[in-house]
């Protein structure tokens, strides 16, 4: 089950589809093919433009003041960290701002402790809006996964039958975005730094 809402409307993909039809079956279906299609695109960008969403790093501290968030940060909801011996600390949130609108995280006075897992949780920006780009591979995306599903696919896989020591198992392949969506979304790509 997807877990982003697509920032595609059901309006706009109908548009898309020169589809005016107002049975509300259909219109679930086309919802859950613009929230399976923002899946698959968030996940190959390893970021999501959703804007107001809680987000949870997990990451090693440093002894340095700062942290690059893997989404930009507004507000902070909770920091702890747990060290070697297993001991949990709440230094809270008052001691972190935002730097670099929101894509550092700095603290005041304290540093994010080196061999301790820290976990800071917070908000992405209320204003964050999806770019037109995005939003155009979502909608023909989607518009594949409705066109395969006329044909009775019904999704972007492959069924594969492997074969390991004379067992044979059967597995779902799913298929990677093509080359010229790939292409369309690289600007917006996250990569690791």
């Amino acid at each position: 089950m997807p877990t982003f809402t697509s920032p595609v409307s059901v309006a706009n993909f109908q548009v898309y589809l020169k589809d005016t039809s107002t049975d509300t079956t259909l219109l679930a279906f086309y919802q859950t093919l613009l929230n399976n299609a923002t899946e698959a695109v968030y996940t190959w960008l390893d970021r999501d433009y959703t804007a107001s969403a809680s987000k949870t790093d997990i990451f090693w501290g440093d002894d340095t003041q700062f942290h690059a968030p893997r989404h930009q940060s507004t507000a902070f909801t909770s920091w702890t960290y747990t060290d070697l011996s297993g001991t949990l600390t709440n230094p809270g949130t008052s001691d972190l701002i935002t730097r670099a609108n929101g894509f550092l995280v700095q603290t005041k006075t304290h540093t994010f402790v080196s061999q301790a897992e820290h976990t800071l949780t917070y908000t992405q920006p209320s204003t964050l809006t999806c770019p037109e780009q995005v939003m155009r591979v979502i909608t023909e995306i989607a518009s594949i996964q409705f066109e395969q599903s006329n044909q009775g696919a019904g999704s972007l896989g492959l069924m594969v039958a492997s074969s390991k020591d004379g067992v044979s198992d059967e597995r779902e392949r799913f298929l990677d975005l093509s080359q010229l969506h790939k292409d369309m979304l690289r600007p917006y790509k996250r990569y690791p730094v």
